[in-house]
């Protein structure tokens, strides 16, 4: 799979999941804009600007992908950079699990506004900023289908934004654009790394291929559906699991 000179939008970018649809995507020749948002600790842009070295991606981009006109400004300055904008992967997200009864409304609608609402935002720009043939991938998660304990929140988002991607490849299918959703389940990433040995033990054995997934094995999915030989591959949702949920 080869995407030399296609410039390419991850958003979330700066580690895990993100870092790695980076990485695949800058090794097969494209331009790479590698989104981050502010935080006290300035981990985010820290990240990001190593990966952006490390890989030699064509910029960075500070931008929370909840706010529909800094999402704009950020999509535009990265067309009039790069000349225009082919991929755009949405990959920012975040957690604040708590059961339903102890969930406050401000937990959800942070958690949807960033997971579902960052998507639409891309989405809604990029119908006039992506050039012809453009691909999209929305990163869901196989918790959209499955309803883990206490994510009432994220799940929903998740969920919203398998619905959302379906809609928008009916309307993107004009300028032959294409939508898809790759929904990861269990991946080894620093927010599993942090769960105790057990926890992770018990979802492997959940999982009929018996190990947890890596980050390429995402990568490699969301590379197949920006690839021109998935350019008949629209509104569907790839389940990168190993088989926990079929």
């Amino acid at each position: 799979m080869e995407f030399t000179d296609k410039v390419v939008l991850v958003t979330g970018g700066s580690r895990g999941i993100g870092a790695g649809i980076v990485r695949g995507f800058a090794a097969r020749g494209a331009r790479c804009v590698v989104n981050w948002v502010a935080d006290p600790e300035g981990r985010n842009h820290a990240d990001a600007e190593a990966l952006a070295a490390e890989c030699g991606a064509a910029m960075t981009v500070e931008c929370d992908v909840a706010d529909h006109d800094r999402v704009g400004a950020a999509m535009r300055a990265v067309v009039e950079r790069e000349g225009g904008l082919d991929v755009i992967v949405n990959n920012a997200g975040i957690l604040r699990d708590r059961t339903l009864r102890k969930m406050t409304p401000a937990d959800f609608d942070a958690v949807v506004k960033v997971n579902l609402g960052g998507a639409f935002n891309t989405l809604q720009h990029a119908a006039t900023l992506l050039r012809p043939g453009g691909r999209v991938v929305n990163i869901a998660s196989v918790a959209a289908f499955t309803g883990f304990f206490g994510q009432a929140n994220y799940a929903a988002a998740k969920g919203g934004l398998v619905a959302l991607t379906k809609v928008a490849a009916r309307e993107f299918a004009r300028q032959g654009t294409t939508v898809n959703c790759v929904a990861p389940g269990f991946v080894e990433t620093e927010i599993l790394g942090a769960m105790p040995p057990e926890v992770k033990a018990r979802f492997v054995e959940q999982i009929p291929l018996g190990r947890l997934g890596r980050v390429e094995d995402v990568v490699h999915a969301v590379l197949f559906l920006c690839a021109p030989e998935s350019a008949y591959v629209t509104g569907q949702v790839i389940h990168v699991n190993g088989g926990f949920y079929m």
